[in-house]
């Protein structure tokens, strides 16, 4: 099988193991061949504990880059899209996924705006809706539930998301694009944490989960996405993405929380990249 050639689009958090700097070795060792185009260059992640932090909009450098990709003719198999910083970087989105993905190319598109109801700080209505349109352009869709939320316009139900509660965001997102999604942080009941999803060709909606852990994870997110990408990228299944995905998580959560390694930096994930390149290879009927 030729190895595909992923362009990953997001930030990297120069101290911490959330975006860029987890969805290249995850990626790369589900043997994708990675490209990067960073979004922004932040200190640290902007999340709660960290004040004063650095962050240098790289809007300017990004035509620079993709003019020079146009000359070498360069195009890629697939694209992971996570944190967009700016309204003109979404609407941006459209024409690097027309002008530099090949005929069967992947768009994976993490809408990263906000989460546990509420957007995060400096995002507005307007990305909202620049979002909203950029979805158009994904195959899969991987929104927390806020985000699902926020892209179709509903209230943000209270935890625990019963299938009663998500399926109806579920629905309204797949009649609004028509694509399949994976709904990340979905809370089955006080001990069970995962995702749930449906495909656009089968409008049934399946649901994964694993152990709920105590405290507040920073990049579980991203781990999620890039997880879920890596394995599509291989042709594999989305019910089969997203079991090795939940599974995932919860097994480097566990070992965060064993080791008692700080969570504010993000958690420990390199120690079981081997279960992922073993997932890889396994044979499955799905």
């Amino acid at each position: 099988m030729k190895q595909p050639r992923i362009l990953v689009i997001q930030d990297i958090s120069a101290s911490c193991r959330i975006s860029m700097n987890v969805a290249v070795p995850i990626l790369s060792c589900l043997e994708n061949w990675v490209s990067i185009l960073p979004t922004a260059l932040l200190s640290t992640h902007t999340g709660k504990g960290f004040e004063e932090y650095t962050f240098l909009d790289l809007s300017t450098e990004i035509p620079a880059i993709l003019n020079h990709w146009r000359s070498l003719g360069i195009k890629f198999d697939g694209i992971v899209i996570g944190y967009l910083g700016s309204v003109e970087q979404i609407k941006l989105m459209e024409s690097i996924i027309t002008q530099f993905t090949t005929e069967e190319a992947l768009i994976v598109l993490d809408p990263v705006m906000g989460d546990h109801g509420k957007l995060y700080p400096g995002y507005t209505s307007e990305h909202v809706e620049a979002m909203r349109e950029l979805c158009q352009f994904a195959d899969v869709l991987i929104p927390n539930v806020t985000e699902a939320c926020l892209l179709t316009e509903t209230s943000y139900p209270e935890k625990p998301h019963t299938k009663e509660k998500v399926e109806p965001i579920i629905r309204k997102l797949t009649n609004k694009n028509k694509k399949s999604i994976v709904l990340s942080g979905v809370s089955g009941n006080e001990k069970q944490v995962g995702a749930a999803f449906v495909t656009k060709e089968i409008s049934i909606v399946h649901y994964t989960f694993s152990e709920v852990y105590p405290g507040h994870f920073d990049g579980v997110g991203d781990l999620f996405t890039s997880v879920v990408a890596g394995f599509l990228f291989q042709e594999h299944s989305l019910k089969r993405a997203n079991e090795v995905a939940v599974n995932y998580i919860s097994r480097v959560v566990k070992r965060t929380i064993e080791e008692q390694i700080d969570p504010l930096y993000g958690i420990a994930f390199e120690k079981d990249l081997m279960y992922l390149m073993k997932e890889l290879k396994k044979e499955t009927s799905y």
